[in-house]
């Protein structure tokens, strides 16, 4: 049973990379991280913490990505280097590396960030993958960059057309013919519902969730699966697609 961890981590640098959309680095242990696993940030004045998965990370820093949605983001958005976030890490489990030439890595906009550690990994084990990521609008695109220099595989896909492929996630996916992959993916229920049901094999997803403890205690992230009742926080984020029982799900 792993312990729960919490660290003061340094602010190194945050910005803006997109419409309400930051990158934040701090600096604090990183060792623990696996692709898929998040912390919980203390945003002073708060009561409940904050879950953000980890985008990236290295030796002395990870790096988050979040959108601001509220008063707790909104804080954070205009914070400096050299402060200080209490953070709750170490929790969830992890995306696991399966033995398959073909793997399609799949994310929403706030997803991305998930994948992206992924992707790190899978290049690292010299695997061959595509990625698929999915916006409104060609103004909400970012990391893009990062990605090409993990793959030369990367649709970018906008609901309007004004980047990339015209059309949803599972349309893009049947377009390039990658519904019969194994999947990695990241993102609104709404669209991890939709990948698990239209893609035509098992893979991977991470679910999200209003975490109000984050390690398993408060139980207001439980889901149902095909093996009982299960906390996003705990058992997950990372589950099977093919386990959930998405009529359960909004």
């Amino acid at each position: 049973m792993r312990e729960n961890k919490i660290f003061d981590y340094e602010i190194v640098s945050n910005k803006l990379i997109a419409p309400k959309m930051y990158e934040m680095v701090l600096s604090g242990p990183s060792s623990w991280v696996k692709p898929g696993m998040f912390i919980e940030i203390q945003v002073p004045g708060k009561l409940l913490r904050r879950p953000m998965c980890v985008c990236d990370y290295d030796d002395k820093t990870i790096t988050i990505v979040y959108y601001l949605v509220g008063e707790g983001t909104n804080y954070m958005s205009k914070m400096l280097p050299g402060q200080k976030l209490n953070i709750l890490y170490d929790l969830g489990n992890h995306f696991n590396i399966v033995d398959n030439k073909d793997i399609v890595l799949i994310s929403g906009v706030c997803g991305l960030t998930s994948i992206h550690s992924l992707a790190k990994e899978l290049k690292k084990l010299n695997k061959n993958f595509t990625v698929v990521l999915s916006f409104h609008d060609k103004s909400e695109v970012f990391y893009v960059d990062k990605f090409k220099k993990l793959t030369d595989n990367v649709i970018i896909t906008t609901d309007n057309g004004s980047m990339g492929f015209k059309g949803n996630t599972i349309e893009a996916l049947n377009y390039y013919n990658l519904l019969n992959h194994y999947y990695y993916a990241c993102g609104s229920n709404r669209l991890m519902k939709a990948v698990a049901t239209n893609c035509k094999n098992n893979g991977q997803l991470s679910l999200e969730a209003r975490m109000g403890c984050g390690y398993g205690v408060c139980m207001g992230c439980s889901i149902h699966t095909k093996h009982g009742p299960k906390r996003i926080c705990k058992e997950g984020p990372i589950f099977e697609g093919e386990d959930i029982l998405w009529e359960t799900i909004d």
